[in-house]
Parts: structure tokens; C-alpha cells; sequence
């Protein structure tokens, strides 16, 4: 069994892969914890795997503590995919392929693997958002990036010059203290540019399936109003990094 990571900007996420599926996928938050200790209670208990992928979108501490115990933990090459101008029958949208993050083009091709032929609007929720859309053909159109909630609310308190607070409620919006209104402030925010980025799409690409992967993606789901064939998937970076290994070994 091969083992997959996903490192975010603020999740870890990993999960073996076996028979052309996802084993037992999990997560935890990494950012402002310790990024050894979180590596050690990760792999803790893990069998040996046949190979490891990481697909990382962050560089620093916590992918250098991740390299350092898989080293320790595991002898073999940690495999680090790159972004392609093609991968199967997906092609990368970018007039720059490379520059295209590699947890957008894993999500696109977990959607393709999953649901081959059809058109796909993937939505992947963490600390940024991303909405792009693929073609029937597998042409990746482009997309838009914009900060999430957390990351809105940082940018807040650090132009601003207040002090930061700790996330107050997100769903009132008759907020009375700084800290709610800024967290239902930048939930709605998120909200409203998630629906019309997928709006948008839809126009476009009128018969596309609907993604929504990322770790805010469970939150923010049952308040987004989007089509009712839309799927929630929170792990589908690491499936499409899944796919990749497959591709790549063909």
C-alpha cells in the first residue's frame, strides 16, 4: 500500500492508497502546534508502505519536520509529483503549467478520475479558496483564487493594527463584539464569492458536476447554496495525487 500526504497551509492530511481507492484518510490541524511532535503522533502506528507521495503546497518547518520523520520512519524515496501540462486526458489550463498550485491540480484530476467525460466546477476550501472549472474534453479553463475565512480575518487584524482575537461566532450577523463580526464577516464573504465563482462556471459550463473538497468544506457546506448534484469530498488532493502515482507508472 502506497501512503499520500497533503500538507495545507494549516491541515495535514494523509491516507494509505490501495486497489485504486483512499485507506482510512485522515487529518489534523498543524499550524500553531509543534511540527515534530504532529509528524511522530502521524506515523505512529502506520505499517510500511510501498512508496510515499507528498503533495505540499507550503514550504518551512512543518514540511521540513514531515521530510525529516518519513526519513527516519522509512528508507525508500518520498516521491514529490510535479505539475504537468497534462496528466492522462486532463490538461493544465495555466499559460505557465508549473505555475498552477499542486493542490488544484490534484483536486481536478480526482474529479476527472472519479467522473470521466464530464464537466467538473471543483471548489476546494482551506486557508485560500479556489473555484476552477474543467471541460468535458478534461480542458482545465483557469479559476480564481481568494483568501478564506482565517486568512481574511488575519489580513484583518494585521492592517488594521488591532489585536487579534480569537474566532468569535460566524454565524450571526447582528455581531455586538469586534471578534464575531469579523468571523461572520468573512464566512459571509467566503460564502458569497464561493456561489458567485460557481454561478459563473455554471454559465460556461452548464451540465458540470460540482466539487467541494478542503478542510472548511464540511462547514461551509450547508450554507452554501449550490446545485444539487454538487459532491462533498474532502480528501480529493489526495485522491487525485493517487491517480498521479497510477498515471505515472503506466
Amino acid at each position: 500500500m502506497d501512503l499520500l500526504f497533503d500538507l495545507g497551509h494549516s491541515r495535514l492530511k494523509w491516507a494509505g492508497w490501495a486497489d485504486g481507492r483512499l485507506v482510512q484518510p485522515q487529518a489534523v490541524v498543524w499550524r500553531g502546534q509543534d511540527p515534530a511532535e504532529v509528524c511522530r503522533q502521524v506515523l505512529h502506528g502506520l505499517g510500511t508502505p510501498r512508496r510515499v507521495a507528498i503533495a505540499a503546497v507550503v514550504r518551512g518547518c512543518m514540511l521540513q519536520a514531515l521530510e525529516q520523520a518519513l526519513a527516519a520512519y522509512w528508507q525508500g524515496e518520498v516521491v514529490r509529483p510535479a505539475v504537468t501540462a497534462r496528466c492522462g486526458d486532463v490538461c493544465n489550463g495555466y499559460r505557465e503549467p508549473a505555475r498552477l498550485g499542486f493542490d488544484r491540480w490534484a483536486a481536478l484530476l480526482g474529479a476527472w478520475a472519479q467522473r470521466p467525460g464530464r464537466a467538473a466546477i471543483v471548489i476546494d476550501c482551506g486557508s485560500a479558496v479556489t473555484v476552477d472549472g474543467l471541460r468535458q474534453d478534461g480542458q482545465h479553463l483557469g479559476g480564481v483564487i481568494f483568501p478564506g475565512p482565517l486568512m481574511m480575518a488575519d489580513a484583518f487584524y494585521d492592517r488594521t493594527g488591532l489585536v487579534a482575537q480569537p474566532p468569535g461566532n460566524a454565524t450571526d450577523v447582528a455581531a455586538v463584539a469586534t471578534a464575531d463580526a469579523v468571523a461572520a464577516g468573512t464566512r459571509l464573504a467566503a460564502l458569497g464569492g464561493i456561489e458567485r465563482a460557481v454561478d459563473a462556471w455554471l454559465r460556461r459550463l452548464p451540465d458540470a458536476d460540482v466539487w467541494l473538497t478542503g478542510g472548511d468544506a464540511p462547514a461551509l457546506r450547508q450554507a452554501l447554496t449550490l446545485p444539487i448534484n454538487t459532491r462533498l469530498t474532502p480528501h480529493l488532493v489526495l485522491e487525485g495525487l493517487g491517480r498521479m502515482l497510477e498515471w505515472e507508472a503506466r
